[in-house]
Parts: structure tokens; C-alpha cells; sequence
């Protein structure tokens, strides 16, 4: 970030990873429609170039309103952000960042999904103690419009999984009620000032909850349930799609984590992003993620997954694990399997992905670690 003094890393570090987490709750506030938690991540001021739309972000808040009690209805979003870039500008602070948007709208008694790439360039206001946006231009890069597929979920004969809404019913809502509506409380920055290392304490742990939830996703991804379970504490529960109980028994007895005969899935992938983490004390945090998981089935199809996963970790004995999972179905789509693209260089040595020992990882880290 330019025109910070190169002697305050940590101060600027601090501030990165506010505007990363302000920038993935506007995504909240989008995508669990909360118009309040939308406006409270801009002042009265703030401008936004938005394509149908250039004015107060505010007015275009009141026009997302608007538009989705007349209809056509949005059913679902969930954009996933990636890819930050920040350079400090005066006192502003500019930001490139990218982003991908899944869309399910109903058009003409049709269920069409959108799929959205693009980038936000915000310009950042400190104001009254706080970071906001003070200015959004949506720059939008490609885009797909497909008709919407049976669900993953349903393929998979679930009854009563946890969905995700875009009302007061979705499960963030039950499971941490003070996430509607407003941001975090307080002034949030870091200053790293004399002796406050009360704030890197915090960075500290953010990262440490950060790789948690990475290493549970390769843990499913490479079917390594020792590495599963180091994720959580003794004692974690669960609820993944019919499962709810204890995360161990999902690990070693339902899932295919640990691997067993008759599995669906040939392959896994999931891709965790926008993970918020809100303290509830120096011990304990809940924490929503988002992930896009992406699944090869036996079946021949090929299947799409947009969710969250909503966790309360602790640290105990100075390891932040998990001690229990909702895990939340936001989108999917089912599709045939398509020719791959090492297809096209059959005698190429390519490396390919393994559910197992056998995957590239493994000749430089070790399983279940």
C-alpha cells in the first residue's frame, strides 16, 4: 500500500484485513438482502456507478428494495470475493477487488441462474472511526445465463438440509441474530501504537481460524480424515445435509472423508472465501465462511455448489478448533460431465487431483497434518 510509512507494517496489515472484512460483509448485506447492513458499509454520501445505475448507494439500496417486493424475485445470491489490491490515496484508500456473483432469479414462471465476474473499485472514507466505502464503481467482466438444474441436495435425497434464504429465516440469523442489520460495533482499526498488541493478538487469531477452515476443506477434498478431525475439538457437532451430530461420527461414519465403498464422489474441490469472524470474547468466535465446492460424481455428472459454513471455534490450550458446524446450501447445479480440457494433450504428464495419498500434496506435505 503506497504512502504508508514502511515503519508501521502491522498498522497497515491491520488495515487491509478491515477493509477485507468490510468489503465481504457488503457482500452479506447482499446477498441475505439486509438493506440496513448494506447502508450502514457506506456514509449518507457515498456514490456508486452501478451500470442500470449512478447516484447516492443509498438510493440504489432503496431501489434494491424496491425491485425485489415487485418482482421478478431473487431467490438466492452469493458473491464470492477474491483478489484484493489496496493503495492508499491521501487519507482514502483505494481498492480493486474481484469477485464472482451467482444469481437465481425467476423470469417469465422460469428459474434462471446468473453467473457474474466482475471487480469493485471502492474508494475508502474514514468516517466518524470507522472505515466505509465512500465510493463503488461495478465493473463487470463476463457473464452466463443458464436455466436453473435440480438441486445437489435433492440428488442426494436430503429431506431437511439447512438452505439459505434471503429473509429473517436464513440460518445465520438463528445461529447469530446480531449479524443482521449492522456492522461490528465500535472503532475496529488497529493503531499498533506503543504497546497495543491487543490488536495483533486479534490478527494472530484470525489467521489461525483463517487456516482451520482451509485445511478442513482439504481434508474433504483429499479424503484425509485425520486432518479432519484435528479441525475440531473432542466433542464438535455437526449438521451437514441430513447429518446432526457429532462431527466425528460425520467424518468417520457418513461422510466420505474417511474413504468407503459405494461413494458418489469421484472428486472434490471447494474454494473458501469471505470468512468473517466475529470475537465473543479472547476464547471463542463464531465465524461464517463462504465456499463454491465443485464435485465429480460417479454418475457422470458433474455437480456445482454455492454455501457457508457458520462455525463456533475455541481456543483451548491455545488451539483454535471448531466446535460446531451448520453447513448451509445456497445454490447448486447439476450437469452433465463435459470432455475435459488435458483431453486436447492426451501424452502430456500432467498432474491431476487424487481423493487420497496418492495426490501431488503429498510429496511435500504430510496426511493428517
Amino acid at each position: 500500500m503506497n504512502a504508508i510509512s514502511p515503519a508501521k507494517p502491522l498498522k497497515v496489515l491491520a488495515l487491509k484485513s478491515e477493509l477485507m472484512d468490510l468489503l465481504h460483509r457488503r457482500a452479506r448485506g447482499a446477498d441475505r438482502f439486509d438493506p440496513d447492513l448494506m447502508r450502514a458499509c457506506h456514509p449518507a454520501d457515498g456514490t456508486d456507478n452501478h451500470g442500470t445505475f449512478a447516484g447516492r448507494m443509498h438510493d440504489f439500496i432503496a431501489g434494491i428494495e424496491k425491485a425485489q417486493a415487485e418482482g421478478p424475485p431473487c431467490l438466492s445470491k452469493l458473491h464470492v470475493i477474491g483478489n484484493a489490491l489496496f493503495e492508499a490515496r491521501g487519507d482514502d484508500v483505494f481498492c480493486e477487488s474481484y469477485h464472482v456473483a451467482h444469481e437465481t432469479f425467476v423470469e417469465d414462471g422460469v428459474t434462471q441462474d446468473y453467473r457474474i465476474g466482475g471487480r469493485y473499485l471502492d474508494t475508502f472514507r474514514r468516517v466518524q472511526g470507522r472505515w466505509l466505502i465512500q465510493h463503488r464503481d461495478i465493473v463487470y467482466d463476463w457473464s452466463r445465463k443458464v436455466p436453473a438444474t435440480d438441486s445437489f441436495w435433492d440428488r442426494m435425497g436430503y429431506t431437511a438440509p439447512l438452505l439459505g434464504s434471503r429473509t429473517l429465516l436464513d440460518p445465520l440469523y438463528t445461529a447469530h441474530p446480531q449479524a443482521r442489520g449492522r456492522l461490528p460495533s465500535g472503532d475496529t482499526t488497529m493503531t499498533m501504537e506503543g504497546s497495543d498488541m491487543d490488536g495483533l493478538q486479534r490478527l494472530l487469531d484470525k489467521q489461525s481460524i483463517a487456516e482451520v477452515l482451509y485445511r478442513r476443506a482439504r481434508a474433504g477434498d483429499r479424503a484425509d480424515a485425520e486432518l479432519a478431525h484435528s479441525c475440531y475439538h473432542e466433542g464438535a457437532t455437526e449438521r451437514h445435509g441430513e447429518f446432526d451430530g457429532l462431527a466425528a461420527a460425520f467424518i468417520d461414519v457418513v461422510s466420505f472423508t474417511r474413504p468407503k465403498p459405494g461413494s458418489p464422489i469421484r472428486g472434490m474441490f471447494h474454494l473458501v472465501t469471505n470468512v468473517m469472524v466475529d470475537f465473543e470474547g479472547d476464547e471463542t468466535a463464531f465465524v461464517e465462511s463462504y465456499h463454491v465446492a465443485w464435485c465429480q460424481m460417479t454418475d457422470g455428472t458433474d455437480a456445482s455448489i454455492g454455501g457457508r459454513y457458520l462455525d463456533r471455534f475455541a481456543r483451548r490450550d491455545g488451539r483454535w478448533a471448531i466446535i460446531h458446524r451448520d453447513v448451509i446450501f445456497d445454490w447448486s447445479r447439476m450437469e452433465p460431465e463435459t470432455a475435459k480440457f488435458w483431453e486436447k494433450h492426451p501424452a502430456r504428464p500432467f498432474l491431476f487431483g487424487k481423493r487420497g495419498e496418492d495426490d501431488p500434496l503429498y510429496a511435500y506435505a504430510a496426511r493428517g497434518r
